[in-house]
C-alpha cells in the first residue's frame, strides 16, 4: 500500500512539474508577443487592447489544453486509465475540478487523480492572475 501511495506521488510530482513548466514557458512567450506587438506601434490602434485580450485569452486557454493532454497521456501510459479518449475526458474533469465523470481511474491511482485537480487550480489560478495583470498594464478600462 504505501509502495502504491510513494509511485503515486512520484508520478504526480514529475507530471505536475511538466505543467508547471509548461505553464510559466507559455506566460513568458506570450507577455513576449505582446511586448512585440506593443512595439510594433500595435498599441496605436483603436481596437489592440481589445484583440489582444482576446489572444492572450485564447493562448491561455491552449496552454491548459495542453496540460490536460498531458495529464492523460500519463493516466494512459500508466494504465490508470484505459483508453486514450476516455484519459482525455478525466484529464479535462479532473484538471478543471468539475469532477462527476463515468470515467474512473483503477483504485492505486486515485491520489495522483486527486493531486491533478489541486495542481489544476493552482495553475489556472496563475493565468487568472496573469490575465488581470495584462488588463491592468494595458489600462484596459481606461478612457482614450
Amino acid at each position: 500500500m504505501t509502495g502504491s501511495i510513494l509511485v503515486q506521488i512520484v508520478w504526480a510530482g514529475a507530471a505536475i512539474a511538466v505543467a508547471i513548466a509548461i505553464q510559466f514557458t507559455g506566460l513568458v512567450l506570450i507577455a513576449r508577443v505582446l511586448r512585440r506587438w506593443q512595439a510594433f506601434g500595435q498599441s496605436a490602434r483603436p481596437h489592440w487592447r481589445v484583440i489582444a485580450l482576446g489572444v492572450v485569452t485564447y493562448l491561455l486557454f491552449m496552454l491548459h489544453l495542453i496540460q490536460i493532454v498531458a495529464y492523460a497521456l500519463v493516466y494512459y501510459a500508466i494504465g490508470a486509465i484505459p483508453t486514450l479518449r476516455s484519459a482525455l475526458y478525466f484529464s479535462a474533469a479532473t484538471f478543471t475540478t468539475i469532477g462527476g465523470t463515468q470515467v474512473r481511474t483503477e483504485e492505486p491511482w486515485q491520489l495522483f487523480a486527486a493531486l491533478q485537480g489541486l495542481s489544476g487550480i493552482v495553475l489556472v489560478g496563475a493565468s487568472v492572475s496573469f490575465l488581470v495583470a495584462i488588463v491592468h498594464r494595458m489600462h484596459f478600462w481606461a478612457d482614450d
